[in-house]
């Protein structure tokens, strides 16, 4: 005789949820970041504004291997930072890394792209002091904007975990690869 299934009890469901919800509240807000990740990014982010900007104004090979070793800097630096945050805690966080590497939360991305024009601006009027403070200003910016996204994380975690895949980092990193191949052909 064949036996019917039986259908969860959504009162079970509800209560298995909400637990769930809790230790997720619980665990998210025990996550630390790394120390000195703050400092760090806005670090690289100062670099890699910077030499972008030079290499922009240069016009050449050799500011296009500026511009490639400023966003090697920042990647190598965001990179050991989410290595650090991992082995602190444990996990992996979703959209992390995104807001690290790509600056996609809304602060982070409009201060870096403000920076960006601002710096080479200065750099094709020869204004080095100027690049400098747009390079800091924007890093700095950069790092507040990671750290508004952090707190706002901790807060309410299933509101903001979206994050772009491993899929769409790839994406961009290949279109950034083929655009500046573009450049250097046209160039």
């Amino acid at each position: 005789m064949e036996s019917m299934p039986t259908r969860p009890d959504p009162d079970d469901a509800r209560s298995a949820l909400a637990a769930a919800d809790q230790v997720r509240a619980h665990l998210s807000g025990r996550l630390r970041l790394p120390a000195g990740l703050y400092p760090a990014i806005a670090a690289a982010v100062a670099v890699q504004l910077g030499t972008a900007a030079v290499g922009i104004a240069a016009q050449s090979a050799a500011g296009l291997v500026l511009l490639l070793a400023g966003s090697g800097v920042l990647l190598l630096v965001a990179g050991f930072g989410l290595h650090r945050f991992r082995r602190l805690n444990g996990v992996r966080v979703d959209g992390l890394a995104s807001r690290l590497l790509l600056g996609n939360g809304t602060t982070s991305s409009f201060v870096y792209l403000g920076a960006l024009a601002a710096a080479t601006w200065a750099a094709f009027e020869s204004q080095w002091w100027a690049v400098a403070i747009a390079a800091l200003c924007g890093g700095t910016g950069y790092a507040l904007g990671v750290r508004q996204w952090w707190r706002a994380y901790q807060r309410d975690p299933a509101g903001h975990v979206q994050g772009a895949s491993p899929r769409s980092l790839a994406a961009f990193a290949v279109l950034a690869c083929l655009g500046l191949a573009a450049l250097v052909v046209v160039g």
